[in-house]
């Protein structure tokens, strides 16, 4: 079993998945299901990586989206450092999670996000002290990650950033629709 490390890893993984008609995370990806895929990525630089929001790990608080599956991992680990992904986000790479951990690692703010084509994709660097924000913001229904980004104290990664090192930002890509789904095998 491999070790733990200083930094928590959570693949968001509760969506219904109603544009796409199904369940995103079991969609076949490179041989193996897509949460198979996240879960084996985001474990190069995260451990131990777990799944919110299905099996045995739901939302404390059904029905929030992405922030309650958020709120649910702060308030099950005991680490400052937590990784966020979408299930959903099949191009990242090694490369480009090893770099965003090392810059979360070394970041005196609580957050780090990426800013991509001016949307902050469900990737996300969060330390454990923003537990009693995001509580409030999802008591509140105030449940939009871009607003939790702009009103924290947040690094972010520009793309020109990631071009500078050689990543491609196009591995934000998402999958929404059967379309989206369809784009991004084609590319793969």
């Amino acid at each position: 079993m491999p070790q733990e490390t200083s930094t928590n890893g959570f693949v968001l993984a509760g969506g219904k998945s109603r544009r796409m008609g199904q369940d995103k995370a079991t969609l076949q990806w490179g041989g193996t299901s897509l949460l198979e895929h996240i879960i084996l990525l985001l474990s190069t630089v995260a451990r131990p990586v777990r799944v919110v929001g299905r099996g045995e790990f739901l939302d404390s608080i059904p029905d929030k989206g992405p922030m309650g599956g958020i709120l649910t991992a702060l308030q099950s680990t005991n680490q400052d450092n937590n990784l966020f992904l979408a299930v959903d986000l099949p191009l990242l790479t090694p490369d480009f999670l090893k770099m965003f951990h090392s810059r979360f690692l070394r970041s005196d703010r609580p957050l780090l996000a990426c800013r991509i084509a001016g949307e902050f994709p469900l990737c996300l660097g969060i330390r454990k002290q923003l537990s009693e924000d995001i509580e409030r913001r999802v008591t509140a229904d105030n449940l939009s990650i871009r607003t939790l980004v702009r009103e924290t104290d947040t690094e972010i990664v520009e793309e020109p950033e990631l071009r500078r090192l050689g990543l491609d930002p196009a591995m934000f890509a998402n999958i929404n629709t059967p379309q989206d789904w369809e784009r991004l095998v084609k590319r793969s």
